[in-house]
């Protein structure tokens, strides 16, 4: 394990902070997780494991129903992790420490980088034109101190603001580094460490505060969760660490956000609930009963996260107190015990979630009942990926399998002689994945 320290003595600075005088007032209040869907515009871009920064793991519009392979490219290593997108360029990862920026369009390699360590983690993009107050989008928060007189922002100063914004690719690696690089050019903006393995992608979101003046700025910030059981705040355009929260055990999911918190579940057993404004627990952490590396999902006003006992949880907290918060519904295999590794896919209709058991489990979002089950070959790792009627799975065995979101009937499928670890990115109409030989595979329309 590294031990902790800050390198930011080098650091470039990024063009991501400037000063206004008021902001747009969005997700603040108790712990309601907001109600809309996590992407409620189309989006050309996938700049997290999970799609969006509420885990969802879902897009609301599909693919054509005939795909055809449209490019692969072979990069140096295997790859374990899900490909994340700007909407033009593809940034993937490999267990070797290879970064690599692909042309959406052609599979032409952009730029490339080797690195003396290795990752298991996509890495993640803080997009400008993503700063929006949609649930799943990079959303922009009022700091606790900020003064009650401060005027609102309205939604075209944000766009506004974000215009002077540069995109920033960030990754974490298996020694606990976190770095920050211009997506364009390949260049390295600055580097910070954590304390442990990085397991899962970052995340982000913007805090407006007074500065040390007394001016409102605007200030993105990346949350980094680590396995020295550390979730790390770090500021986004220089790498300084801001705050730290620790939980006493490993951190193997990424941070969600919704409300102006981050949730984040642990080795410990708890549900983690973080205010984004001061970095310290906005209540105690909510007991699941076992531990889990997943990534939880926030939707329809709900919190959704499986724990490796095989047990998926429905939340719905309300407020901030320390009175004890039940789950909404609980669903597990009445007939045998399952292994959940993953994270869920969610709609406003369907939780979807995958075992190591070799099941996939549509459950119903209202009741937690299961809608179908379908047993794969063998088992898969990745989590599922939603887009629009259909789940995808890709499994161990090297199958990529397009399953009805209504009734599991398989519609299509694409077998390789590898092995599929990572889930597909949705990138406007085509489906981009990796294998663990290091081929990354684009499928779109005929």
């Amino acid at each position: 394990m590294i031990h902790c320290f800050q390198d930011t003595a080098s650091a470039k600075k990024v063009p991501a902070m400037i000063r206004v005088g008021c902001c747009l007032a969005v997700l603040l209040g108790g712990c309601v997780l907001p109600a809309a869907f996590a992407e409620d515009v189309v989006s050309p871009v996938w700049p997290t494991a999970r799609g969006n920064f509420a885990g969802t793991g879902a897009r609301a519009t599909g693919l054509a129903e005939e795909l055809v392979l449209q490019w692969e490219t072979k990069t140096a290593e295997a790859i374990e992790s899900a490909p994340v997108s700007d909407g033009n360029h593809v940034f993937v990862v490999d267990v070797m420490g290879g970064l690599e920026a692909i042309s959406l369009s052609t599979g032409k390699s952009m730029w490339r980088h080797e690195l003396e360590t290795g990752f298991v983690a996509s890495p993640a993009l803080f997009l400008p034109l993503d700063v929006r107050p949609s649930v799943g989008a990079v959303n922009v928060l009022d700091a606790s101190d900020l003064p009650a007189n401060t005027s609102p922002l309205q939604p075209a100063g944000i766009q506004s603001w974000a215009e002077n914004l540069s995109p920033v690719l960030v990754s974490g690696d298996v020694e606990g580094n976190v770095v920050a690089w211009d997506p364009v050019s390949g260049e390295q903006l600055w580097k910070s460490l954590t304390g442990g393995e990085i397991s899962a992608s970052p995340s982000f979101y913007v805090l407006r505060r007074p500065d040390s003046a007394g001016e409102i700025e605007l200030q993105p910030r990346v949350l980094v969760t680590s396995q020295d059981g550390s979730l790390y705040c770090f500021a986004l355009d220089s790498g300084e660490l801001i705050w730290k929260y620790e939980t006493g055990d490993q951190i193997r999911c990424g941070a969600t956000i919704g409300d102006g918190k981050t949730y984040l579940g642990g080795c410990d057993g708890g549900l983690h609930v973080v205010d984004l404004s001061t970095g310290k627990a906005s209540r105690e952490a909510i007991p699941l009963g076992g531990p889990t590396g997943s990534t939880p999902a926030i939707q329809g006003g709900e919190l959704f996260v499986p724990i490796m006992d095989g047990v998926l949880y429905a939340f719905s907290p309300s407020n901030d107190s320390d009175a004890p918060v039940e789950p909404t519904w609980e669903y597990s295999d009445p007939d045998r015990s399952q292994e959940y590794r993953g994270s869920v896919a969610v709609t406003d209709e369907v939780v979807v979630v995958t075992s190591r058991n070799k099941t996939v489990d549509a459950i119903e979002r209202e009741t937690g009942q299961l809608r179908w089950r379908v047993t794969l070959k063998r088992r898969a790792d990745a989590s599922p990926v939603i887009a629009g009627e259909d789940v995808w799975i890709a499994s161990t065995d090297g199958r990529l399998v397009r399953l009805a979101l209504l009734d599991g009937r398989e519609k299509w499928d694409f077998e390789i002689r590898g092995a599929f670890i990572g889930e597909p990115a949705i990138v406007g109409g085509r489906l981009v994945i990796a294998d663990d030989e290091g081929m990354v595979r684009s499928f779109g329309p005929k």
